[in-house]
Order: C-alpha cells, then structure tokens, then sequence
C-alpha cells in the first residue's frame, strides 16, 4: 500500500521541490549540531574551560545531540513522505526551536565583563596548578595576568629568552571567550534560521501529504485493497 501512494503521490507532483529544500534545511541544521556536539565534547577537556565553565560546553552537547536527532527525523520523514513522521518532527521541532531561542538570549544577555572572575580563575591556578599557566601563556604569547608582574610564571617570563612576552594574559584571555561566545551565537542563529524554514517546510508538507492520502483513498478501487482504507 505504501508504494502504490508513494507512486500516487508521484503523479500529482508539486512537493518534489518543497521536499529537496526541506531536506537541505535539515542537512545545515544536523551539521550545525555535529559541530556543536563537538565544540561542547572538546570545550570540556580543554585548558580553558576553566575561564569558560563547563556550562556551555554541557549545553552544547545537549543541543547538538538534540538537533542532529531531530533532523535525522527530519530527513528520514522526507525520504518516507509520511504524514505522521512529519506531525511529530513538527511538533518536537517547535519546542526545541523555542527552547534555542531562550538559550540565545540568555547567551546574549551574559555580562561581557568576566575580569573578577578570570582572575580568581587564575590564581587558583598559580597556586595549585602552574603548568597550566605556562601553557596559556606560551599558547596566547603573553606573561602573568594583568601584567607581566602579575602572577606570572615562571616569575619574570615577560625577560626569559623562551617567553619574552611583554602583555598580561588578560585581553587575549577575554578576547578568545568573546570570540567563542560570539561564534556560538552566529552559529545558533543560523542553525535556528534553518530549523524554522525546514520547520514551516515540514508543516505544509504534513497538511498535502494528509489532503493527498484523502484523496487518494477516495480513488475507485483502492479501499477494496486494503482493510485499512476501509476503515
């Protein structure tokens, strides 16, 4: 039965073009999840996580996850036409769209002034945990926090031939989490974007799928095939 309408629905033609740009909308937007996915999985095993939290990384995960489920439903209510797989991708679809639009205000709405707590950040790690600073400071080519006679080390790197870096740590520090921050937004904003088009995509294909299969069990001859129809 699921053939002879595939091939029904065929014949009518008219949602072969709104189907293909359905799926490319779900295609950005589990590729957009994929990347969040392992933005969020890397973000928590790198050094700078500890300026960062592991808020946004573990939200990251989460959406990615969610996401790239979710167009896979997406995808696969395409490929199978099915009215019913394409009512449920709407429906979860609309909430998790919400639930990233909250995400993104919230995101946007952060303080942008993160220097109190970068420097608690920093010091613990001056006092417990010195390798990590001289990695921070050999990767962003800088020496101790504010200034180079800011808890740097090693003590002096701003004049050590290895280092010789004559900045603090504390601008290249907020710009790589602004930079981040700001990556992720533009990022969700498309991703959003082209959920809400796959999304409106997915509704209408829904709405001429259900009037396609009425009609479709109304052609003399079919509902006699099949106990289904009858009913």
């Amino acid at each position: 039965m699921a053939n002879d309408f595939g091939e029904y629905l065929d014949r009518l033609g008219g949602n072969e073009t709104m189907r293909s740009i359905h799926m490319v909308m779900n295609g950005i937007a589990g590729i957009a999840g994929i990347f969040f996915l392992i933005t969020g999985v890397t973000s928590l095993f790198d050094i700078y996580s500890s300026f960062g939290g592991t808020t946004l990384p573990v939200l990251s995960i989460v959406v990615g996850t969610l996401v790239t489920g979710v167009s896979l439903i997406g995808i696969a209510g395409s490929i199978k036409r099915s009215q019913y797989v394409f009512s449920a991708y709407s429906g979860i679809l609309t909430l998790l769209v919400l639930a990233q639009l909250i995400g993104l205000v919230v995101l946007w709405l952060r303080p942008f002034d993160v220097e109190d707590r970068f420097a608690d950040v920093w010091e613990g790690l001056y006092e417990n945990d010195p390798d990590s600073i001289r990695y921070i400071e050999h990767d962003l080519k800088c020496c101790g926090f504010r200034s180079p006679v800011d808890m740097p080390v090693p003590a002096h790197c701003s004049i050590k031939k290895k280092y010789g870096y004559t900045r603090g740590c504390l601008k290249p520090l907020t710009h790589e989490w602004r930079h981040s921050r700001h990556m992720a937004m533009w990022i969700g904003v498309a991703m959003v974007g082209a959920q809400l088009v796959a999304l409106v995509m997915g509704a209408e294909l829904a709405r001429r799928y259900k009037r396609v299969r009425e009609g479709y069990q109304r052609v003399p001859g079919r509902a006699e095939g099949s106990p289904l129809l009858r009913a």
